[in-house]
């Protein structure tokens, strides 16, 4: 569109200095025939300068509404900055919701009931984690608890190591997985788990 925009800015650019030309050779025109009144008839004379000054006054109109369609384009132009700036101010409230959603889901988690057995033991790394990525490998609980313990304590929560694997859960993998360049998919596969267990170990005093 911007270049759209140059192009017609060019072309009336062009016709305006066409314009200019016309109105100075109109000038020159009306110069010559007062010079030449002598030797011609008066009333041609004063018909042709007629006819000059009006192809002059055209010329100015044509002139003013170049300038007048000039300044809209100028006044479009300013309204499609102003939209694309409200659009990526959007961008930015959407990317804060979605961040407020994931907390809140968290809180969600952390408030559900907890399972009555080993609720209150801290979870610990699983000896044996998934040992691979194959497509339908399903994390044990055990495994689902750790996740959710480090992805806690990584700043991916607040969530409760119960071993349910929920929604919150799920966007708390799928933030970590972001921040940490794997593949978002919000599974607990075995790259993930790893990456947990590591980051989850490098940041314990």
């Amino acid at each position: 569109m911007e270049a759209a925009c140059k192009k017609q800015d060019k072309t009336r650019c062009v016709m305006m200095n066409r314009l200019t030309i016309a109105i100075a050779a109109a000038g020159w025109a009306l110069y010559g025939f007062s010079a030449l009144m002598p030797r011609s008839s008066n009333a041609d004379a004063q018909a042709e300068i007629a006819r000059l000054h009006q192809a002059a006054q055209a010329a100015g109109t044509e002139h003013d509404a170049l300038v007048a369609q000039l300044e809209l384009f100028k006044e479009a132009n300013q309204d499609l900055q102003h939209l694309q700036n409200r659009i990526a101010a959007a961008t930015q409230e959407l990317k804060h919701l979605e961040y407020l959603r994931s907390r809140i889901s968290g809180e969600i988690d952390v408030m559900r009931p907890q399972p009555s057995r080993g609720s209150s033991q801290a979870l610990s790394a699983p000896e044996h984690p998934v040992s691979s990525d194959a497509a339908g490998a399903v994390p044990s609980k055990e495994e689902v608890g750790y996740a959710q313990q480090a992805l806690t304590a990584l700043g991916f929560g607040p969530l409760k190591a119960d071993g349910v694997f929920g929604p919150g859960t799920r966007r708390s993998i799928e933030a970590f997985q972001q921040s940490r360049g794997l593949p978002v998919t919000g599974n607990l596969e075995a790259g993930t788990l790893r990456a947990l267990r590591n980051s989850h170990t490098a940041a314990q005093p």
